[in-house]
């Protein structure tokens, strides 16, 4: 009885081409973006195929790596990518994880440069070459990019668990 339910499951796993495949986009795909790739990864794999971008990659985040593993999932060997690795890529869904960049929106045309993003409104989408897909998501997580090591753990593990119950809520039924 046991070998047939592992043949059953083994049948119903999805192929790489049969999987969704899913962006996840930040500002420097170093915390935010990585966690949510790593969690899809982990919690969704067999059903979604997971990837992340920044417009401006920076390293990726000791103390995201870290609280990524507390909860056993290794994201030590992912590398910041940038949104331009992916133009033309079709997605089942973009998810932007932002939620407080600073500065002006980059993805405006230069006469708006007097606009600042005031979290994640979309404006991302706009622009020509952002990837397309078929669902677009947003979700507000706090920006951890200048808030590195031990005095800051509690904010990452936060927004670790944030950004897993926000996956959870859009990603966690199959017919999502």
């Amino acid at each position: 009885m046991r070998k047939g339910k592992a043949v059953k499951r083994a049948l119903e796993r999805k192929t790489p081409s049969q999987r969704k495949k899913v962006l996840f986009f930040c500002a420097c795909n170093s915390v935010r973006s990585q966690m949510a790739e790593g969690l899809v990864r982990a919690l969704y794999g067999d059903r979604l195929e997971a990837f992340s971008a920044g417009l401006k990659p920076a390293l990726l985040s000791p103390t995201a790596t870290r609280v990524m593993a507390e909860i056993g999932i290794d994201i030590s060997s992912h590398m910041p990518k940038s949104i331009e690795a992916f133009v033309g890529t079709k997605f089942d869904c973009v998810a932007m994880v932002c939620g407080d960049p600073k500065g002006t929106c980059p993805f405006l045309p230069h006469s708006q440069l007097d606009f600042t993003c005031a979290g994640c409104s979309g404006c991302c989408a706009l622009h020509p070459f952002f990837p397309r897909g078929s669902r677009l998501l947003h979700g507000q997580f706090q920006n951890l990019i200048d808030r590195e090591g031990a005095e800051h753990i509690e904010a990452f593990r936060r927004v670790r668990d944030e950004i897993r119950e926000w996956i959870t809520e859009n990603f966690g039924a199959d017919e999502k």
